[in-house]
């Protein structure tokens, strides 16, 4: 019994030890893959952090300087529009700011903004139907305004070459069906009936000389009122904005 006891004693593998030692290096390899692994992606997802708070930076900076010179520019027009008004607009004015462009001008005053828009960006030349792309900003529009619990009064006008057509016998009846074409789209979009109204006013209140064709082009136009309340001294009185303001045509200021 010693004799084989002694025989299986001398039988033990004493090298065992370099499997446990393989277990090792192949579960510290594969630690060492998944750290890298892991440093990768957070490499990946820095890299797309910092690219996107770069691009946000510039972009807020761009916009920062931009409104820099524009009221470097404008001057005390552009201040009023920060908050000095006491009329309850701004916040809506604000949010108008963004349609503006070479067809959709802001003009912001105590008790009221007037959005001038271009007749041609809306219609073609003779006609009340509106364009697709114009049918789709005044959705935009819509959007807005049906934010508030402002009045809009819808102002169509025109030039002074008469128009005489089964449709429309009369500027009047252009200017004012054009202005209810978009009183028609706000009012389908969200803005309520009883906030709206729509005046046409054919060649009435020219805003430039309708000698040259840039003089009519600018008369030819409709202006929509966001006004504060119905005691608001620009509804259904455009002279009170040419009081204020005037149109340089040429080398002519016409008031």
């Amino acid at each position: 019994m010693r004799s084989r006891k002694r025989k299986v004693e001398e039988h033990v593998d004493h090298h065992r030890w370099v499997i446990s030692y393989a277990d090792f290096i192949t579960l510290l390899f594969a630690f060492f893959v998944v750290m890298y692994a892991i440093s990768s992606l957070n490499n990946t997802k820095y890299k797309s952090l910092s690219e996107g708070m770069k691009t946000a930076f510039n972009k807020k900076d761009k916009e920062n300087k931009e409104q820099s010179i524009e009221d470097q520019n404008d001057g005390p027009h552009t201040k009023k529009v920060q908050g000095k008004f006491q009329d309850g607009l701004d916040e809506i004015n604000q949010s108008l700011s963004e349609l503006e462009d070479a067809n959709y001008k802001i003009d912001r005053q105590e008790g009221w903004i007037e959005l001038d828009v271009k007749s041609g960006a809306l219609f073609e030349s003779g006609t009340a139907t509106l364009k697709g792309d114009a049918l789709i900003k005044l959705m935009q529009l819509a959007a807005k305004l049906k934010k508030s619990h402002a009045i809009v009064s819808i102002e169509g006008y025109t030039d002074n070459m008469p128009i005489e057509t089964p449709e429309f016998p009369s500027n009047w009846e252009l200017s004012a069906t054009r202005a209810a074409a978009v009183g028609r789209v706000l009012n389908t979009y969200g803005v309520a009936s009883n906030r709206i109204m729509v005046t046409g006013y054919g060649e009435q209140y020219p805003i430039a000389d309708n000698v040259t064709e840039v003089g009519k082009a600018l008369n030819r136009r409709v202006n929509i009122i966001i006004a504060a309340n119905r005691k608001t001294k620009r509804l259904l009185n455009p002279g009170v904005e040419q009081q204020a303001h005037s149109v340089v045509v040429g080398d002519k200021e016409i008031k």
